[in-house]
């Protein structure tokens, strides 16, 4: 090699030296993995589902999880499996008491019936005439009312640290009775239809679907959330560090959510109904029928709730957290206060 060639190869040997450092001190590409989200079979999530497939694009993805029940879904986002889920407020209450830290960015729907006591009827049952809380007037036989009592000593399916048992102390209290009062048999939500029917429980605590299908099939409903204010509302939790990595994805899933309220009877939506019906073990008059015993608020009722001191959310999580450690649900009680941001229901218009 000559030496003319050699000195031509020097700046190409010292570019390629160059390079190779740029390479190695380069910073990579952080990942940022899709937000994902957990949530239960309820038809109050329906339009949840549609967002997260509405809210993905190229640079913003969302992995949605579907679970059968409301404790799965609860150590899904403890164990920061997910980092948004669909909980009761007791649920949000509890995981802030496990310092899961949830924050609540939206109200998805309010249960006014869709969560409930179910007993059989027939002559399996003996019913008394003990009073009942104002507004019930559910009755069997001769006209005698049905009431809680009825279930003294008797087997109760309930899924323990959820909502379920939430909805149970609490119906439990209004007649002046505890656990000690029923024998409490331990089952997730999906297991209550099957258990209640096969009648190796004599009432089951249960929701929709399985509420509404259960009725259907002869149930009679003893107590529901139809008595309770908004306690047994469904919200939108994500962890608080979620808020600061993911604001993007949370603001188009918010705004899509609330959305699909005003796109009811579209074409889009009627198209979804068949996976909806599938999803909930539906038929289209059941369907129906569910989505009247829930309110699903929209953007302007969402603010409301989440800024109005009386009558709104904090006052209601207030309440709560006293009943729950009035009950024996807390071990203490819980600051509520910056539990929910309506940071994302600003832009909705």
């Amino acid at each position: 090699m000559n030496k003319f060639t050699q000195i031509r190869m020097i700046p190409a040997a010292f570019l390629g030296v160059v390079l190779c450092m740029v390479g190695l001190l380069w910073p990579e590409s952080e990942y940022k993995r899709p937000l994902t989200v957990a949530v239960n079979i309820w038809p109050g999530s329906e339009r949840l589902v549609m967002a997260c497939d509405a809210s993905n694009t190229e640079d913003q993805r969302i992995n949605l999880v579907e679970m059968s029940w409301s404790t799965a879904v609860l150590a899904a986002f403890r164990k920061h499996v997910a980092d948004a889920a669909v909980v009761t407020l007791d649920e949000m209450i509890r995981l802030e008491a496990d310092g899961a830290k949830p924050r609540a960015v939206l109200i998805l729907g309010i249960s006014r019936g869709a969560d409930a006591i179910m007993a059989h009827t027939g002559n399996r049952w003996f019913w008394d005439s003990h009073r009942q809380p104002k507004g019930s007037n559910t009755t069997m036989g001769h006209g005698v009312p049905m009431s809680m009592q009825s279930l003294r000593g008797k087997h109760i399916g309930v899924e323990l640290r959820s909502s379920s048992e939430y909805l149970l102390k609490h119906a439990l209290a209004a007649y002046g009775m505890t656990f000690q009062d029923v024998r409490v048999v331990p089952l997730n939500l999906a297991e209550t239809e099957t258990a209640f029917k096969e009648r190796g429980m004599d009432a089951v605590v249960t929701a929709d679907p399985w509420c509404t299908r259960l009725q259907d099939t002869g149930a009679t409903v003893i107590y529901d959330s139809s008595k309770m204010d908004l306690e047994l509302s469904r919200v939108l939790v994500v962890r608080e560090e979620v808020l600061r990595t993911y604001p993007g994805e949370l603001r188009s899933l918010v705004s899509a959510c609330l959305e699909m309220n005003s796109q009811a009877g579209s074409q889009a939506v009627e198209k979804s109904q068949d996976a909806t019906l599938r999803r909930e073990g539906f038929t289209l008059g059941q369907w129906q029928k569910s989505l009247q015993k829930m309110r699903l608020p929209d953007a302007a009722e969402n603010r409301r709730l989440f800024k109005q001191k009386a009558g709104g959310l904090e006052e209601c999580l207030k309440k709560m957290s006293l009943e729950m450690l009035r009950l024996g649900l807390l071990e203490h009680e819980v600051e509520v206060r910056g539990l929910f941001t309506s940071e994302f229901l600003e832009e909705v218009p």
